[in-house]
């Protein structure tokens, strides 16, 4: 009955330790006391991964450095971004954060603007944002398309002197990610405008993002 007992008491342990990776398109397969705990997705742990690959590259980069982090883009088309570039870009911020980097996040307008459709303290347009941010590095990369997935490139750069300081790269798996590539919501540079095409909209909305 001892033996039973110690045995029962490693396997629940064991399973409190265990926090299944979930890619966000089949039902959570987690037992329900795991929700105690958010189940963490795939990207978490790819996006923790290139942190640590940045961390270890790191050659000029303190923890108090002002950083700001930028929309990762097409390799081939640079001025085009979409919803897996820009949640890359969260997940850096957050990771870099919780490590103690001093992250500036220079889309925040510095006031609470309340509508009748929220409460908004972010903005993309140029105008509504502070003209002058305390940057020294900049955080960005780029996602190229390949069969499986998607490979992503990411470096930090000075913002004064344009040299790397860090990089990371890995291959993020497409059936890992969540969504259904071919179905990317894509942006892209017109003029100093963010354009943002949804597959499942006619419209095009339009964001200033810069003068």
């Amino acid at each position: 009955m001892r033996v039973c007992t110690i045995l029962i008491l490693a396997l629940m342990v064991t399973s409190c330790a265990y926090s299944p990776i979930y890619n966000g398109k089949e039902p959570y397969s987690g037992s329900r006391f795991m929700l105690l705990e958010n189940p963490t997705h795939t990207m978490d742990y790819f996006v923790d991964g290139l942190t640590d690959q940045l961390v270890t590259s790191n050659t000029g980069m303190s923890s108090q450095t002002p950083i700001a982090i930028t929309s990762f883009v097409d390799l081939q088309q640079v001025d085009q971004t979409n919803w897996l570039g820009n949640s890359v870009t969260e997940g850096f911020m957050y990771q870099l954060q919780r490590r103690g980097f001093k992250v500036i996040d220079y889309k925040t307008t510095g006031n609470i603007r309340v509508t009748s459709k929220g409460d908004f303290a972010f903005s993309r347009d140029w105008k509504d944002l502070v003209q002058e941010q305390e940057v020294d590095y900049v955080l960005t990369g780029t996602m190229l398309r390949q069969d499986g997935g998607v490979w992503i490139n990411a470096r930090v750069i000075g913002m004064q002197t344009r040299v790397v300081v860090a990089s990371a790269q890995g291959f993020l798996p497409a059936d890992r990610i969540g969504r259904d590539l071919d179905t990317l919501n894509s942006m892209r540079m017109e003029d100093g405008v963010l354009i943002r095409n949804d597959a499942k909209t006619t419209t095009r909305q339009t964001t200033i993002l810069k003068p």
